[in-house]
């Protein structure tokens, strides 16, 4: 394929790409507030704040907030693997995460609610903690990708460095996150006191969705600002 032609097919391309970017950075976004409301409401529990209520409520919250990030991105994944410039993609991985997202959060609807309505609370709410945290370590590898494929669309090659050096960062912080969730969801259900230890993994995941909505939406932006 000759330069115009090449240039031909980005420029027919950039629309798609323009929308997928958009979509992406819309239910991160989505998935940032939601990590925020958690990270409220579970501070307020800790505090001494209707703890028990906090908690299964933050637990929904996390819970849709995986839900629309995870919508978002599985609605334009077939675009994100064309337009990637890696030959190794790895499709299957990014399903995975994806999958994990979107089971975690229904999982952690059902029982913030369940919770809600006082049935075993303690219990069902550490397990979603640790629900949750097996989601984050499970799809970091899909932040990951996602960020990897907005560092590859900068024109500078030191622009490409430094983004490429922050998506690692990124991939591991959110894993450290979801360890420290899964271990404080296992406390919640081994130790006292157990309010205590969920209102923390809770604390700790909505922080881990603050963070990585945030990432992912100033990723794609700067995508589809440069289109």
């Amino acid at each position: 394929m000759d330069i115009a032609a090449q240039q031909g097919y980005r420029e027919a391309g950039r629309p798609e790409v323009s929308k997928t970017a958009k979509v992406i950075a819309g239910g991160s976004i989505g998935e940032g507030l939601a990590g925020a409301a958690a990270i409220v409401l579970s501070i307020l529990g800790l505090v001494g704040v209707y703890p028990d209520l906090m908690a299964a409520v933050a637990a929904i919250a996390f819970g849709v907030a995986l839900l629309v990030g995870g919508g978002a991105i599985s609605s334009r994944v077939r675009t994100l693997m064309e337009e990637s410039t890696r030959s190794n993609f790895d499709m299957a991985e990014v399903g995975g995460g994806l999958t994990a997202e979107f089971l975690a959060g229904m999982a952690g609807v059902v029982l913030g609610i369940l919770a809600l309505f006082g049935i075993l609370p303690q219990l069902l709410l550490a397990i979603a903690v640790i629900v949750f945290g097996g989601a984050l370590v499970v799809s970091s590898s899909t932040t990951q990708e996602l960020n990897y494929i907005a560092a590859n669309r900068y024109e500078n090659e030191t622009a490409r460095m430094v983004a490429r050096e922050a998506v690692g960062a990124a991939a591991s912080l959110q894993l450290l996150f979801g360890i420290g969730a899964i271990i404080m969801g296992i406390l919640a259900l081994v130790d006292q006191p157990q309010a205590i230890f969920t209102l923390i993994g809770l604390l700790t995941v909505g922080t881990a969705g603050l963070f990585s909505g945030t990432a992912i939406t100033g990723r794609m932006t700067s995508l589809f600002r440069r289109r």
